[in-house]
């Protein structure tokens, strides 16, 4: 399988070589030749980049990395932009600079956005909306956003995706996978922030980012779970109105949450907006497992009466049953300073082998944090606290899946843009009652019989199938041409090092005996001159001499 995807990124790299010839210019543009070179790549880069490459040289590596992936288009700014969340791979220095990069592009012309808007709903359109504005009210790599109206008099905005981004971002994608395959082998101080798991979550993320119908379902499923709590807002989509690239959604109008002004001259509770914030992000997350994957500022707006609406669902995450359990037990190991357990967590959650240097991880993880202990939580950053922590996984090998760092991610925006609004606001004690109900929970009547239902299932099928697979497996062994087969790669050398040393000996034995043979036919012919020797003679002794040379190869065959 591996070979098989090896196979198709050369094939795609090969059928896309102009395309990758600009990729591999722009980063020997920006200062990245050598490693070019080291890749074995250097054959498609064009002349005359190093003038270039030294103007470059009074940024930092950071810097250049972020220039280089502004100028190479779209595809690479949704990887900055998915990079910028892993703290845990990348240091701190890179994740400042690929914060910074900005999604925004020149935006389509209307007759452009005329023409898929009429091909995906197969009709005009005016037909479909009584107003179109043709100006944006924002254009973005993969999306440009537009206001319209219905035909029934409704406020909304259009996103439509643009012309065959699609196949630029498969294209590029593809090209990516197989350059990090290369990074890796050739160049492998880069293993550690492990490029091809990278460009494999990145290509899951981005695939559901330009469907709109999996942004359809995910806002459906979001206000479903967020019904009973009013103050939230999630817009409503139009079904009839969306296709795989077209959304239509209700326009929210309110203010941005991070302008203060406003929000003070509307007169504003902002302290309530924080709670109302907080409490539905932890519903969100501990009790629903879907969450909003990119909570910003910009996607997150106050409406009249105190409430808030939030858009733009492009990105969730997702968090298993089991997931929330550890991710409550993390939680209320922060509130009660319990950062032994806490490390017990990352290490079921990061998967960690035995051979993992626990003491060493625990000891790292306390002197850390050791400074937040004892402080007051409305002083502790918990989002910083526990992309802190994953950071040290990630040094002891203990792999944290992308998920959860979209979830520490979010706790930390959150929390900074709560700590904005409200300079007192603790997140901790926001949360606090919900993480106590959960991990009651886990251990509620409701929970266990359920679970307890479950393993009785699989116990009653196991019982329904045990006794058959018994009868079976004692037949077998009755059977005349039973057979027990042990595999394991030490016996497999074993038995290649008797197999090799069978063939040697064999080999010994007739290079000898055809010394032997000739020897005697030599001897029965001694008073004969060298060209009266017998013909049997020669041809035992060049046939010896040829199973001489190669018993002589095979003792140096592993």
């Amino acid at each position: 399988m591996k070979w098989i995807k090896t196979g198709r990124q050369l094939g795609q790299a090969v059928k896309n070589v102009q395309r990758l010839r600009q990729i591999l210019a722009v980063f020997a543009r920006y200062g990245f030749a050598d490693i070019v070179d080291r890749m074995n790549l250097g054959k498609f880069l064009p002349g005359r980049l190093g003038v270039y490459a030294e103007s470059q040289a009074e940024k930092t590596l950071p810097q250049r990395v972020r220039l280089a992936f502004e100028e190479l288009g779209p595809t690479f700014v949704k990887l900055g932009q998915l990079l910028s969340t892993r703290s845990d791979l990348l240091p701190e220095s890179f994740i400042e600079e690929f914060v910074l990069l900005q999604d925004t592009v020149q935006p389509l012309h209307f007759e452009v956005v005329r023409t898929i808007i009429e091909c995906e709903l197969n009709k005009k359109l005016e037909d479909a909306y009584s107003f179109f504005d043709p100006k944006p009210l924002a254009a973005a790599s993969i999306a440009q956003v537009h206001e319209a109206r219905l035909l029934t008099g409704e406020k909304v905005v259009v996103k439509v995706q643009r012309p065959e981004i699609a196949k630029i971002i498969e294209t590029d994608v593809s090209l990516l996978a197989f350059l990090a395959g290369l990074l890796e082998k050739y160049v492998p101080e880069t293993q550690v922030a492990r490029p091809s798991m990278i460009v494999d979550e990145f290509f899951r993320t981005l695939s559901y980012e330009i469907d709109f119908i999996i942004e359809l379902n995910n806002i459906l499923k979001i206000a479903e779970n967020t019904v009973n709590i009013p103050e939230i807002v999630i817009p409503k989509v139009y079904s009839y109105l969306t296709t795989q690239k077209i959304l239509t959604l209700e326009k929210l109008e309110g203010i941005r949450v991070n302008d203060l002004k406003a929000l003070d001259l509307a007169k504003v509770d902002r302290k309530r907006i924080v709670q109302i914030g907080a409490k539905c992000f932890f519903r969100w997350v501990m009790v629903d497992g879907l969450f909003h994957g990119d909570l910003h500022a910009g996607n997150i707006f106050v409406l009249p009466g105190n409430r808030l609406g939030i858009v733009d669902f492009g990105i969730v995450g997702r968090l298993s049953q089991k997931s929330r359990d550890q991710l409550a037990s993390m939680i209320m190991s922060l509130l009660v300073e319990d950062y032994e357990n806490l490390c017990y967590e990352y290490a079921e959650l990061g998967m960690a082998g035995a051979s993992i240097d626990f003491e060493g991880f625990q000891r790292e993880v306390r002197n850390t944090l050791a400074p937040y202990m004892g402080l007051p939580l409305a002083q502790v950053n918990v989002g910083k606290i526990l992309i802190e922590a994953t950071r040290i996984a990630a040094k002891f090998n203990i792999q944290v899946p992308g998920d959860w760092m979209l979830v520490f991610k979010a706790i930390l925006t959150i929390e900074g843009m709560g700590r904005t609004l409200d300079p007192e606001f603790d997140l901790l004690s926001q949360g606090h009652d919900l993480v106590k109900d959960l991990l009651k929970n886990q251990y509620s009547v409701q929970r266990l019989t359920k679970e307890l239902m479950w393993v009785a299932k699989d116990v009653s099928s196991l019982i329904k199938i045990l006794p058959r697979q018994i009868r079976w497996m004692f037949r077998k062994f009755n059977s005349n041409d039973f057979a027990l087969e042990i595999k394991s790669p030490d016996f497999q050398e074993i038995r290649d090092q008797l197999d090799l040393n069978g063939r040697r000996q064999s080999l010994s034995i007739l290079v000898a005996g055809f010394f032997i043979a000739s020897s005697i036919a030599v001897s029965n012919s001694l008073e004969r001159s060298w060209v009266d020797y017998p013909l049997i003679a020669i041809i035992f002794f060049t046939a010896g001499s040829m199973f001489l040379i190669l018993l002589f190869l095979k003792s140096f065959k592993k």
